[in-house]
């Protein structure tokens, strides 16, 4: 027990700002992100399949993704009070088109929450943590070839959910690239 907690704490050093800052860009709250964070942790050190995993940042990274679009997936179902509405960091810049903005990112990270496990992970490594395709190639245990076929199929699959394909591949979302 002492050794993983010992490996939570040297991931937490390692990591730890990297998984806040994605946490943060997934759920665009910052108090949010502090709770997933502590959720995260608690369960990488309650986990019990621990000792099977070689790869502890990227199956901390695949657990973060996880618990922020499953937090969003809660959020659709519950009603928010006053008290819950977040203020906004500053003033500056129009209200409508913060407004707007603020609308478009929680419209495409609702859409992005539909894909699947594997290209809402590959989407989320790619286009928001800006990693290469062979990192994430290297977390996904797919070859750099597969991840960017799954990358470029989960965007196309993503803009026909946001109705900005007219494709008529719309509603054919890869689940697994092999080769």
């Amino acid at each position: 027990m002492e050794n993983r907690q010992r490996e939570v704490l040297e991931l937490l050093d390692e990591s730890g700002a990297t998984l806040y800052a994605l946490l943060t860009r997934l759920t665009l709250r910052e108090d949010v992100a502090e709770e997933l964070m502590q959720d995260l942790f608690i369960k990488l050190s309650n986990a019990s399949k621990l000792s099977r995993i070689s790869n502890w940042a990227a199956y901390a990274h695949r657990a973060a993704i996880n618990l922020a679009f499953d937090w969003r997936r809660r959020q659709k179902k519950a009603l928010l009070s006053l008290q819950q509405v977040a203020k906004p960091a500053s003033n500056g810049g129009s209200t409508l088109g913060k407004l707007i903005h603020e609308e478009e990112m929680q419209e495409t990270l609702s859409a992005i929450g539909k894909l699947t496990k594997a290209s809402r992970q590959a989407l989320v490594m790619r286009y928001i943590q800006q990693q290469s395709y062979e990192r994430i190639a290297e977390q996904l245990d797919k070859t750099p070839h597969q991840v960017r076929a799954l990358c470029y199929k989960a965007l196309d699959h993503l803009r026909c959910i946001l109705g900005k394909n007219g494709s008529p591949s719309c509603g054919k979302e890869p689940y697994d690239v092999e080769n």
